[in-house]
């Protein structure tokens, strides 16, 4: 492994240790950059999250690489985007527009739900009835504030819309309707036939969904409007949506140019049939320990008749085995070590395996199901054909994307 990776790994094992996550530099990336904060971010919201505290030091360094490597892409990606004009067309606008208008709304109920408080009182009397039952007193107080934030959403809606002075003109929808008719107005806001259905003409008009959507987006409105009154900011989330936003346009165009029409993907699938294959799949049940004797005393109680799941939960030292008794779930055919893998290829079904060593510890594996291999047709896998034809065509564009955007790491003097 090359000492630059090496450095690399053992920082991301030690950083962000603490509470306190400093926004320094982690890699610059063209004129943008990933820091500390953003990477912590992202760990935190990834799948593996809950997991990742038990984890051992290299995998949890592996981790912290692979999605720095990940934000750095995306960094890239997103200048190419800028750089095309992608942020500056009229659908990335408007989706901008709307985006901030919902958040702000959002948050502004938020704000107003906060203000509730359950009186004294009625606490008091809550804690009396169901005393002992701290479910039932937790349901209590939120069906209170729930009942109550409805009376007070109404309430400031209705205030709202009157201070903003709305005039609607849904009988406009009975006369040919155009994408410039004007169907809602307010102090500086019109809403527009082409703000919510531009590429649909006037016979497909159902003028109870146009006035649905516009009540909907004048209240959508007036709650944001309320919110920047109130110095509700929202641009830190804004602008990790528009990041996002333009790299979907950026690849859905891309992804266009690669897969014009199906016969593109057929063309594909005829080449690799492969693609049609299903592995088989297997229901597993497992069990690891630390040592050969101890997993030879369990294998033997096994065959005494005692559960394998059970005991899993008692004594495995797989994080993941113990909390869920051993049920590894549903695992497709290679998915494992290749030392599990040669057992469970002539393993009985229900039948306890010899211990197996892998890097782990020593594992004791069962089969409780299976799902055979299979081999489909075009029609029944052209979902998974577009994926791998992406994938295919996604790491060649990355690296285009990635040499014309290079990476600058920083972390040297943090090493």
């Amino acid at each position: 492994m090359p000492l630059k990776k090496i450095s690399l790994l053992f920082w991301l094992s030690c950083t962000l240790c603490g509470t306190a996550v400093a926004d320094t530099v982690l890699v610059k990336v063209g004129n943008g950059q990933v820091t500390e904060q953003q990477l912590e971010k992202a760990m935190s919201a990834a799948p593996f999250a809950s997991q990742f505290p038990s984890m051992d030091e290299k995998d949890q360094a592996y981790l912290r690489g692979d999605m720095l490597m990940r934000l750095a892409r995306s960094e890239a990606l997103h200048q190419e985007a800028v750089a095309l004009g992608k942020t500056e067309n009229l659908s990335y606008q408007q989706e901008m527009g709307n985006f901030r208008t919902s958040l702000l709304a959002q948050r502004y109920l938020t704000h107003l739900r906060d203000r509730i408080s359950i009186p004294a009182k009625l606490d008091s009397r809550l804690k009396g009835d169901l005393k002992g039952n701290g479910e039932a007193l937790a349901a209590a107080r939120a069906s209170y504030v729930a009942q109550q934030f409805k009376a007070l959403k109404d309430k400031r809606i209705a205030e709202l819309k009157q201070q903003a002075r709305i005039k609607t003109y849904f009988e406009r929808l009975d006369n040919h309707v155009k994408s410039d008719t004007v169907l809602a107005e307010a102090t500086d806001y019109t809403i527009k036939y082409a703000d919510l259905l531009p590429s649909q003409g006037s016979s497909n008009v159902n003028s109870q969904q146009i006035k649905d959507k516009v009540n909907e987006w004048l209240e959508l409105m007036v709650l944001a409007r309320a919110a920047v009154a109130e110095g509700i900011d929202v641009e830190a989330q804004v602008a990790d949506y528009g990041h996002y936003l333009s790299i979907k346009m950026l690849l859905a165009e891309q992804e266009q140019q690669w897969i014009p029409d199906d016969k593109t993907l057929f063309d594909y699938f005829r080449k690799h049939p492969n693609i049609g294959y299903v592995h088989e799949r297997r229901q597993i049940g497992q069990l690891v320990v630390a040592s050969r004797e101890q997993a030879e005393k369990l294998r033997r109680r096994i065959l005494a008749g005692e559960s394998l799941f059970k005991l899993a939960a008692e004594y495995s030292i797989d994080p993941y085995g113990r909390e869920h008794a051993g049920d590894m779930g549903w695992l497709q055919e290679g998915s494992g070590f290749d030392a599990i893998e040669q057992v469970l290829k002539r393993l009985p079904d229900n039948q306890v395996s010899d211990v197996i060593q892998t890097p782990k510890g020593w594992h004791l594996v069962m089969i409780t199901a299976r799902k055979p291999a299979e081999r489909k047709e075009f029609a029944a896998i052209k979902d998974r054909v577009r994926q791998a034809l992406i994938a295919e065509k996604m790491t060649a564009y990355l690296e285009q994307i990635m040499a014309k955007y290079p990476l600058d790491w920083q972390m040297q003097d943090h090493i």
